[in-house]
């Protein structure tokens, strides 16, 4: 039986918006349980021909008409960071299911307050943290959680961009102000922590460094010079609450890569980037294991050793795919009551972690995320 498509529009749906329009545009034509009838940008002429190309009835230039509109029944929010706080208030203030590019906001307190208010107006809430999605990040799940690497000792993660340091372009120059809440740590950092915590749990405890080797960057479309105050190197330390080591290393202005590794009593497992751009959301991930051939023969350590288990003789795909099953899971949440889309309760908590990481750098002490509030 045919169901339903939910009224769906787009703030930030400009075609001009490289990555709405290289993910959820494409995600929600793909999608059968959505219809984009509504797209609201910054320019009504922009707004206009983007609406048109997509056969969207309605363009707007004013994000709060889209909310109010009754042909909308769902919002997604892919502007920049500075203004979820924002249009998120304004979609759940007329009652519609929203959906939020991470972050959810650029501090804890507006993030703990959007997560209330959707609470309270009984709305259907998702946060855009889709590489959980991703079927290499599930399978390194299902093997953990079916103890194939026994008891888990210690995980470390590698992540690295081209972006966020000493050049940038004029579209990115805003990720190089904290103000700004797109930064090195809250975008590549929290996408990474979260994959860690969705594998492993969550951390007991923590130090950090965050460190600014750049003061300023050259936009590259003009030469300019343009102030930088936002961590270019961020190395965390912890142990999370089952006992697991963690050391990460995010840094910004280098060769890009992503790599994360889990040794556990029986062997190692492995994600690994191909053709990285650094993010781990962006998927096009390989899954590698080393086996050990018993708990008391740690095996021979070089790479030729491992064996890749998913992703090898797989397609390069589109960041887009993760993003459609994200979008849906949300449907069938909002579908049939369900609840299993990460959330802004699940934001709030990684909101958390990112200030214990920033508390800790300041302080230099070792922090319990849980005792951030």
């Amino acid at each position: 039986m045919e169901h339903k498509r939910i009224k769906t529009g787009i703030i930030g749906g400009s075609l001009n918006n490289q990555w709405a329009s290289k993910t959820h545009i494409p995600a929600l034509q793909t999608s059968t349980r959505h219809q984009i009838t509504a797209i609201a940008t910054s320019r009504m002429e922009s707004a206009v021909k983007s609406a048109a190309a997509l056969g969207a009835p309605l363009a707007f230039a004013d994000y709060r008409e889209l909310c109010e509109s009754p042909e909308v029944e769902l919002v997604i929010v892919s502007v920049k960071v500075p203004f979820h706080y924002e249009a998120v208030k304004t979609a759940i203030a007329a009652g519609k299911h929203v959906y939020c590019e991470w972050p959810l906001a650029v501090t804890l307190d507006q993030a703990q307050e959007l997560a209330k208010l959707a609470d309270q107006a009984g709305i259907h809430h998702a946060i855009g943290l889709q590489a959980r999605q991703s079927a290499a990040i599930q399978e390194v799940k299902r093997r953990l959680e079916q103890g194939e690497f026994g008891r888990i000792l210690s995980c470390s993660i590698h992540a690295s961009t081209q972006g966020k340091g000493r050049v940038t372009d004029r579209n990115g120059a805003y990720l190089l102000k904290e103000e700004h809440g797109a930064t090195l740590l809250s975008i590549n950092g929290g996408h990474s922590l979260d994959v860690l915590r969705g594998l492993l749990g969550d951390f007991k405890e923590l130090t950090a460094i965050m460190n600014i080797h750049d003061v300023e960057a050259t936009v590259l479309e003009t030469g300019e010079k343009v102030e930088k105050d936002t961590a270019d190197q961020i190395m965390i330390q912890g142990t999370l609450e089952r006992g697991t080591s963690v050391s990460v290393h995010v840094q910004g202005g280098t060769y890009p890569g992503f790599r994360m590794e889990i040794q556990g009593e029986k062997g190692v497992i492995r994600l690994k980037q191909r053709h990285s751009v650094g993010h781990v959301q962006f998927g096009n991930l390989l899954v590698q294991q080393k086996r050990y051939a018993s708990s008391h023969l740690v095996a021979h350590g070089d790479d030729d050793g491992f064996e890749t288990i998913y992703g090898e003789g797989e397609q390069l795909h589109s960041p887009m795919l993760d993003v459609l099953k994200a979008h849906e899971l949300f449907a069938r949440d909002m579908i049939d009551g369900t609840f299993a889309s990460p959330d802004f309760h699940d934001a709030v908590q990684l909101h958390k972690l990112l200030e214990s990481v920033r508390t800790a750098a300041v302080t230099g002490c070792k922090i319990a995320p849980c005792s951030i509030s």
